[in-house]
């Protein structure tokens, strides 16, 4: 039988089973303290219990920087969306260890960032702290992080992406290009839209990579099947590709990497400056290949034509993509 005892402001459950070494842990509330009782003794009951030891020494702002050296070890690089809200979960847990973390804590963690971000960022940062925590190949009695996703998912307070229809308007393009004068931002703006190509993908973007002769560009592109989880493909140049990329090469000047900023993630944040600067709201630079896959669509491009360029997988990751606008489906047909 469990002994719940209160220290301070909080119940400290303690578990003493004849063939087992003595566990304990402390919870928030009694209710907490009870439940986690039940399950352990439970677990020691049917045979399923495990020695999770190992785990209380090791601390979740460790699992965070485990996490990160396991890609970059590869030469991967964890782009900066996946940083930010790793480093949150550090920063909020520091010193916490995996052993000791309750549900309530991380459902306290979950409500303090929804107060400031939305219910599909916040449902990326939780699958970025499971992620954690499976990376970490720690034994766990049970995944705390993994029951605390369960019950936001049952209280729908974490949602799947919503699907975004933003489109540049005409006048936003010129704000755009007027402020941006001659820096690189407006060579990524016109590529990004001319092409559909992702940011990492412009970023990396070489002119040894373009053959204009047989008119296509070999993209190093995101694929879970092939080794590394990225393969190279070869997509169409088309003429306003073509067109975009002798403007920044003219403009930019000599050299084989078109942009030679150091990170993919400095040409969102230098579009998010430019934007705010010409006071336009609510669109990021990824709209643009949002943009670039309607243009094409409206004008004519036939689907599998579509996803040559794109590089989706099915029609129903195209679809996220395509907006058409109603007004000119109207005067075309």
């Amino acid at each position: 039988m469990a002994t719940i005892r209160k220290r301070g402001s909080k119940y400290q459950a303690q578990i003493r089973v004849k063939g087992y070494p003595p566990q304990s842990k402390s919870f928030a509330t009694q209710a907490a303290a009870k439940a986690w009782a039940r399950r352990v003794e439970s677990s020691m009951d049917n045979g399923s219990w495990i020695d999770t030891s190992e785990s209380r020494s090791v601390l979740i702002d460790q699992m965070v920087d485990d996490l990160i050296l396991s890609f970059e070890r590869f030469g991967i690089e964890v782009p900066k969306t996946k940083i930010s809200p790793l480093k949150q979960i550090a920063r909020f847990f520091e010193g916490k260890s995996i052993h000791d973390l309750t549900v309530d804590e991380v459902l306290d963690f979950a409500a303090e960032r929804r107060k400031t971000v939305s219910a599909s960022t916040l449902q990326s940062q939780m699958y970025y702290f499971r992620q954690t925590v499976k990376n970490s190949r720690i034994k766990l009695q049970e995944d705390v992080v993994e029951i605390a996703i369960a019950e936001l998912i049952r209280k729908k307070i974490i949602l799947g992406s919503v699907w975004r229809d933003r489109r540049l308007e005409l006048h936003e393009y010129v704000l755009l290009m007027k402020a941006a004068k001659k820096h690189w931002i407006r060579h990524a703006i016109d590529i990004a839209i001319e092409s559909g190509m992702r940011q990492g993908e412009i970023h990396a973007l070489k002119i040894s990579d373009i053959d204009f002769k047989k008119g296509v560009i070999k993209v190093l592109r995101k694929d879970p099947k092939s080794e590394g989880g990225k393969k190279l493909c070869k997509i169409p140049l088309l003429k306003g590709v073509r067109e975009a990329i002798l403007r920044a090469q003219n403009d930019i000047g000599e050299g084989d990497k078109l942009f030679r900023v150091k990170k993919s993630a400095s040409i969102s944040d230098k579009f998010a400056e430019l934007r705010k600067k010409v006071g336009i709201t609510n669109l990021t630079f990824h709209d643009l290949r949002h943009e670039a896959i309607s243009r094409m669509f409206e004008r004519g491009m036939s689907v599998e034509q579509v996803r040559l360029v794109s590089g989706h997988s099915s029609l129903d990751q195209l679809s996220r993509y395509t907006n058409l606008k109603p007004e000119d489906v109207a005067k075309k047909y």
